[in-house]
């Protein structure tokens, strides 16, 4: 893949980013990737993300943090007190210079800061602000918090629907951020549009999205199935599911999974794969439309069982990808960083923190064949760019130094980590 020097398609693009947590800190970092220069405007008392990790036993000092590092990879970071005047005026002078103000702040915090759309526009007509919220921004639950385990997984029937129904059986047990990835995905998006669009009018937009808006979406092939007209049925009962859909315990205590869509084509090949090409050409079995019988479903289901239990899952995987059917092992989330298709695809890398500490982590997938891979570079300790970032709009030292008394903006001392300028 080529990497043409200095190629970004976002250069020149400046996004101010107001954010806590996953969602717009995502959409931040996906941005910075792509060439944004993105500011990352933090309290005192910093982004929750920073200690967050700590629930999954992953380190969350300011020399090791790598889920922080890794959503906010490619920024600067500055701290500011928006409740006071010196650092509300800092935070104007930012947007006088952006491009983009990317927020998931809620947007009655904003009208009270004074930096919702209506209040910014007239003032800088260029800028384009993004907000992402948690069940959108009309209806009763316009004002709620949300975060994508509610607002995305459980709001949207997902936790409720996807379980295996049976005896003992209880909600599926929602994922911290996948929603809240896709939401800023889309994002990513409204935001290059709104972009593209102003090269030619020179006028900016908002632009926003939810998590629940976004689940809705994700998940709308199931909703619409389940309307009352259509009457289909979740949750479903592992003995009425799909044969060529759901995951069989194998020799090894794996699983595999096939999916297949042309029954009437496939199905023949299937039960050959599995020894039992007699069930391929039985005119009970043999399509789609007899496979929808539950009673039907309920056989193959028992008979399937009792057929992958003869070998391991390596072995179906291989018999099964020789028949060119989908298919793979149930893997887990612990296999990552032993994938030999990650690795190859550069979808994930070992990176370096301050302290000298490795971890492996994921990139986007998204890519350009000019651009290359996006060079990693860690998220910012809190405060790490104050200065930095206050001299380039224009503050004297003597300024400076006097909102820092004030706690209006706050630096923090980077000397005292290990490794900190060195190639992550």
């Amino acid at each position: 893949m080529a990497d043409e020097t200095n190629y970004r398609p976002l250069e020149g693009v400046k996004v101010l980013e107001l954010s806590t947590m996953v969602a717009a800190g995502s959409c931040g970092r996906m941005l910075a990737d792509w060439g944004a220069t993105v500011i990352k405007v933090e309290a005192e008392s910093g982004d929750m993300f920073r200690n967050f990790p700590k629930t999954f036993l992953v380190p969350c000092t300011m020399d090791e943090n790598p889920l922080f590092d890794n959503l906010n990879a490619g920024k600067r970071g500055i701290v500011l007190n928006l409740k006071t005047p010196e650092g509300m005026e800092a935070m104007h002078r930012l947007l006088a210079e952006a491009d983009v103000f990317l927020t998931n702040t809620r947007v009655k915090a904003l009208k009270k800061l004074g930096l919702d759309y209506d209040s910014l526009k007239d003032k800088y007509p260029r800028l384009i602000e993004a907000n992402i919220s948690g069940f959108g921004e009309k209806g009763p639950k316009k004002d709620n918090p949300g975060f994508d385990t509610v607002a995305f997984w459980a709001s949207s029937g997902f936790n409720a629907d996807m379980m295996v129904e049976g005896p003992g059986s209880y909600p599926v047990y929602s994922s911290a951020g996948p929603g809240d990835i896709v939401t800023a995905m889309g994002l990513c998006y409204a935001i290059t549009a709104a972009l593209y669009k102003r090269t030619q009018t020179g006028k900016g937009d908002r632009v926003s999205s939810s998590l629940y808006g976004t689940a809705l979406w994700c998940f709308h092939i199931m909703s619409v199935a389940t309307e009352e007209r259509y009457g289909y049925q979740y949750p479903k009962t592992r003995e009425v599911s799909a044969p060529t859909g759901a995951p069989f315990r194998t020799k090894d205590n794996q699983w595999v999974m096939t999916t297949i869509l042309k029954i009437e084509e496939q199905w023949p090949v299937l039960c050959n794969v599995l020894g039992v090409p007699e069930l391929g050409t039985d005119p009970r079995y043999n399509t789609s439309l007899r496979q929808r019988d539950p009673e039907v479903r309920k056989y193959l289901m028992k008979r399937f069982e009792e057929i992958y239990a003869t070998k391991t899952a390596d072995e179906w995987c291989k018999l099964l990808t020789e028949a060119d059917i989908v298919n793979d092992k149930l893997a887990h989330y612990k296999d990552m960083e032993h994938s030999e298709q990650a690795w190859e695809n550069e979808y994930i890398h070992e990176v370096t923190c301050p302290n000298g500490g490795k971890s492996i982590l994921v990139r986007p997938a998204m890519r350009s064949d000019r651009m290359g891979i996006p060079t990693w570079k860690r998220g910012p300790m809190l405060g790490e760019h104050t200065e930095e970032v206050l001299k380039e709009i224009g503050y004297t030292d003597e300024q400076i130094k006097a909102m820092e008394e004030k706690k209006a903006a706050v630096q923090i001392d980077t000397t005292q980590f290990k490794h900190l300028d060195e190639e992550m």
